[in-house]
């Protein structure tokens, strides 16, 4: 009985959402955070427009092995900027409109590429949670059946350890699903400092 009414409680848990929905109601989305798949450049970048400044930054042989050291978010955000700036100073001030704004159309591009993963696997963990939160709760109602019958307690006793272990996994992926929807927002800060940093950088005029 004190499983069941344990069960019972956790059930009541699972009834409410352990993360708030988006506004389009999507159930597979676990996160409190707004859904917002893209990172917007001209949300964080008002210097001049990388498409039209001429070139691709993969042309640049500074930009692409610089790429890993800036984005890589294992990496303390300090110390990808003083490396950031530590390659502006090598960047003359005549060539620094067309050049940087390179280097954030690559960074905008590795960060929102990265930041797409983090979303498909948030998304791949909410349907993973949504479906044993289903399973969790037939499982529980027949168990609470066999209870009922008195005569089957081999059966129930089978099914009670299932459900240890499912509610076991269900706890420990919620905690990791809270840790996990902080990557987004984590990957859009790093993408805005980094361009703040370059934008500063720029010579008088050069905004876009």
């Amino acid at each position: 009985m004190r499983w069941v009414l344990a069960t019972t409680l956790v059930l009541g848990a699972l009834a409410q959402p352990a993360l708030a929905q988006p506004a389009k109601g999507d159930p597979d989305w676990p996160c409190t955070q707004t859904y917002n798949p893209d990172l917007v450049l001209a949300h964080v970048w008002s210097g001049p427009d990388p498409a039209r400044v001429g070139g691709h930054w993969a042309a640049d042989p500074q930009i692409a092995p610089l790429l890993p050291r800036l984005t890589s978010t294992v990496r303390p955000l300090d110390a990808a900027l003083a490396e950031l700036d530590g390659f502006i100073a090598t960047v003359p001030a005549e060539e620094r409109p067309k050049r940087l704004p390179l280097l954030v159309a690559a960074l905008h591009e590795t960060l929102d590429a990265e930041r797409k993963k983090v979303i498909a696997g948030l998304y791949k963990l909410g349907r993973s949670q949504r479906q044993l939160a289903q399973a969790i709760r037939e499982r529980n109602d027949q168990l609470l059946q066999l209870r009922a019958k008195g005569d089957a307690q081999a059966e129930a006793a089978a099914l009670e350890e299932t459900l240890q272990w499912d509610l076991k996994i269900f706890q420990d992926r919620r905690s990791a699903v809270s840790v996990a929807c902080a990557q987004p927002d984590t990957i859009e800060k790093r993408l805005f400092a980094l361009v703040k940093r370059i934008e500063a950088a720029l010579p008088p005029g050069s905004a876009g």
